[in-house]
């Protein structure tokens, strides 16, 4: 349990002056400390406890804390989602790291969709519950410039660019949201669903379904993974296509 981490976090924390002695933290820098407390909490908890386990309420029980302290901190609950969204875009940040030099547009776009990936399915319960919100925060600032530029230095005209750009994060966006979905589920519902193609699928009459039959040993191995890697190839194929034709 995460009690009175609010608390502690600004008593602990101070400013440290030229001499290298710490002092007290300013208003502004407390009231950062404290949020990014809060943050970290609801971070955990969503994931301990999924989706229904994050409300403001529950959140002030884990950080020993009064809701009403939450809401000096946070306008509302929204605010505090968009908070959490922009700590998972500083970790695919972090994860990516800087671009070499000599890297291509495409193999950026592919870093920063493998970064994604891997964040986004790392913490299900936080992607099923921000993957479609636009934080616009510095976080997200960069990585939306980062990937604008990525696509800018294509060939693309502006138009096409941002196309292709928008293209390229709500598929590798939702296809995250997608596998969290999955994987949010109990062991024994997604066992149930994965099981469809061979419990179903390979059990349907040969006579009325012959392509399904004939494909049923690939239908049943695709991995959400690849289906991620495909459509990432798919989105860069046809930003290609575009600037050549250009």
């Amino acid at each position: 349990m995460a009690k009175k981490t609010v608390a502690k976090a600004t008593a602990t924390a101070g400013r440290r002056s030229s001499d290298g002695t710490v002092g007290q933290p300013t208003r502004r820098e407390s009231r950062q400390l404290r949020q990014e407390a809060a943050v970290n909490a609801a971070f955990h908890l969503a994931e301990r406890e999924g989706i229904a386990g994050l409300s403001m309420r529950r959140l002030g029980q884990e950080l020993d804390v009064d809701a009403t302290v939450l809401y000096r901190l946070f306008r509302d609950k929204d605010e505090l989602l968009l908070a959490v969204a922009e700590r998972t875009i500083r970790m695919i940040l972090d994860e990516i790291g800087e671009s070499p030099q000599d890297e291509s547009w495409q193999d950026a776009l592919r870093r920063i969709a493998e970064g994604t990936w891997l964040i986004q399915t790392r913490y299900p319960a936080i992607t099923a519950l921000t993957f479609a919100r636009t934080t616009g925060g510095p976080a997200e600032q960069l990585l939306v410039e980062r990937i604008l530029a990525a696509f800018a230095r294509s060939g693309l005209a502006p138009g096409p660019a941002v196309l292709h750009y928008r293209t390229y994060v709500d598929t590798t966006l939702g296809l995250c949201a997608h596998a969290a979905a999955l994987g949010s589920l109990a062991p024994d519902v997604r066992e149930k669903d994965e099981t469809t193609w061979t419990r179903v699928y390979a059990r349907l009459p040969q006579a009325a379904h012959p392509v399904t039959r004939t494909l049923i040993d690939e239908l049943s191995s695709v991995t959400p993974k690849a289906i991620y890697d495909n459509a990432v190839e798919a989105v860069l194929a046809a930003a290609e296509r575009a600037a050549a034709a250009r």
